[in-house]
């Protein structure tokens, strides 16, 4: 298994690119499983609308891809209540690589979950990739800091593919990120790292093989940096 972390979509920037082509090429079948939204404002008509194509978040998760070889056959995508259990789990299984949007990673995990999609991606084996949220639900369990978006500090159950350590994605060192870190750390004492905006890491059968702007920040409780 393939896991490939990221705050943002840098996939084609100039520091991880060669990386990432050593995974994702213009031979890959890329599926995207768009269920990561937030609630606020949303009509089922829009959010499939921003997933056609030209529309917001299709060309947004496209985009860097197009950099690396592939084109817009290379895509299949999953929409929310629009496809069947059936017609999702065929696309996964056909796919090489699974992408996650970024979004809301404790809304991303229900609507697997309703939608029976969760149990099945917990036991595949392929590559998988996605910026923040699709980075937080990659682990068996994440926990989401205070921020714009989320009230108060929550721990989250993941898709398990990772438990050894912990992360915080969109790290800018700021007070509610280092608060929740530590709570987490004294929650759980496997090690967190700290993913800077423009930071990926990729873990080949679960061992760090890449890191960039990425930092291994608390351990049992204490900060390590």
């Amino acid at each position: 298994m393939i896991n490939i972390l990221s705050s943002h979509r840098i996939y084609n920037h100039p520091k991880v690119k060669d990386e990432v082509l050593k995974y994702v090429n213009k031979n890959s079948k890329v599926c995207v499983i768009a269920f990561s939204f937030f609630e606020s404002g949303f009509t089922q008509e829009t959010y499939e609308l921003s997933y056609e194509k030209e529309g917001r978040w299709y060309i947004h998760i496209i985009e860097p891809f197009l950099d690396l070889g592939l084109t817009e056959n290379n895509f299949s995508w999953v929409i929310y209540k629009k496809d069947s259990k059936e017609t999702a789990i065929t696309k996964i299984n056909e796919a090489d690589v699974i992408f996650f949007p970024g979004g809301a990673p404790d809304l991303f995990v229900t609507r697997l979950k309703e939608q029976g999609l969760f149990d099945h991606l917990k036991n595949i084996d392929k590559i998988l990739m996605g910026p923040s949220a699709g980075t937080m639900i990659q682990f068996d369990q994440f926990h989401i800091s205070k921020d714009y978006d989320y009230k108060k500090f929550s721990i989250h159950e993941g898709l398990g593919y990772i438990n050894d350590f912990g992360v915080e994605v969109h790290f800018r060192r700021r007070k509610q990120q280092k608060k929740g870190i530590r709570r987490m750390s004294h929650l759980n004492p496997r090690p967190i790292y700290v993913v800077y905006e423009d930071g990926m890491m990729i873990l080949e059968d679960n061992q760090i093989i890449f890191k960039h702007q990425v930092i291994k920040y608390y351990q049992n409780g204490r900060k390590l940096k």
